[in-house]
C-alpha cells in the first residue's frame, strides 16, 4: 500500500512539475511594457508624506531593455 502512495506521489509530482512554464529568454524580455513601480513608489510615498490619497487607474508604463 505505501508503494502505491509513493508511486501515485512521484507519478502527481512529475505532472505538477510537467505543467511548469518555460523560464523567460532575453528576446522574451526585451522590449516588454509592464508598469513601472519604481514610480509608482516615488509617488506614493510623496502621497503619505503630503496626506494625499492616490487612486491609480492605470499605472505608469516602462519599457524593459535587455544588453
Amino acid at each position: 500500500m505505501t508503494k502505491l502512495f509513493a508511486v501515485a506521489g512521484v507519478a502527481g509530482a512529475l505532472l505538477i512539475a510537467g505543467c511548469a512554464p518555460a523560464p523567460m529568454t532575453k528576446a522574451d524580455v526585451d522590449g516588454r511594457i509592464v508598469c513601472n513601480d519604481v514610480q509608482m513608489d516615488q509617488v506614493e510615498r510623496q502621497a503619505r508624506r503630503n496626506a494625499t490619497q492616490v487612486i491609480w487607474v492605470n499605472c505608469p508604463v516602462a519599457t524593459l531593455r535587455t544588453t
